[in-house]
């Protein structure tokens, strides 16, 4: 069997272990469900994950490390500041709503993270925190942000902004332009805070 083969019969599962877990939640999903959904066998399943739990980590990762490398392949282009974090914030709302599913179960099931998954997590947080924080301090050593501004306080009024988005993203019935508008306004409101010259 081919390598694309087995990456694709992979692929197959995690999609459809996303379908499920987010509309049964983590112990009423049921790895036979999960395998009928990815055209699978059960034990095809348990031959790429060893158990629901590692599944279940697994799709969490995949969709960290893909959404951490969006990030930061705003963070090299070559715009300033206050962009980069524009494109930052609509990036991870278009996130939220391209993978409702994916950020719906990462919010209900994380009761069941181990330990050692728990400080991944908190690692790839610390990762991306920091990586707004030293946008903030590129933006204050450029000139283009008040040289009074604390770049950490920033930096977690920033990410308590677009955390704010997710439930209503995820759970609410407000539509795409809403929460795009929204998102603006948010924008315009954070950033005339930090501007030397708003």
């Amino acid at each position: 069997m081919t390598k694309d083969v087995l990456s694709d019969k992979r692929q197959r599962i995690i999609e459809a272990a996303v379908k499920v877990f987010s509309s049964k939640g983590f112990h009423e999903a049921k790895v036979e469900e999960i395998a009928q959904i990815a055209d699978v066998g059960k034990g095809t399943v348990y031959e790429y994950f060893s158990s629901k739990v590692e599944l279940f980590q697994e799709i969490l990762k995949s969709g960290m490390e893909f959404y951490n490398k969006n990030i930061t392949e705003q963070l090299s282009a070559s715009i300033s500041a206050t962009e980069k974090l524009k494109q930052v914030a609509r990036l991870h709302l278009r996130f939220i709503l391209e993978y409702k599913d994916l950020a719906k179960v990462t919010m209900t099931e994380h009761a069941h993270f181990g330990r050692e998954f728990r400080s991944w997590l908190m690692k790839m947080r610390e990762e991306k925190f920091a990586a707004i924080e030293n946008i903030i301090k590129s933006g204050i050593d450029r000139g283009e942000i008040r040289n009074e501004v604390n770049s950490r306080a920033a930096a977690m009024v920033f990410t308590g902004m677009m955390g704010g988005l997710v439930g209503p993203a995820v759970f609410g019935d407000e539509g795409v332009q809403n929460l795009e508008d929204t998102l603006e306004q948010m924008l315009e409101i954070l950033l005339k805070g930090l501007l030397a010259n708003p």
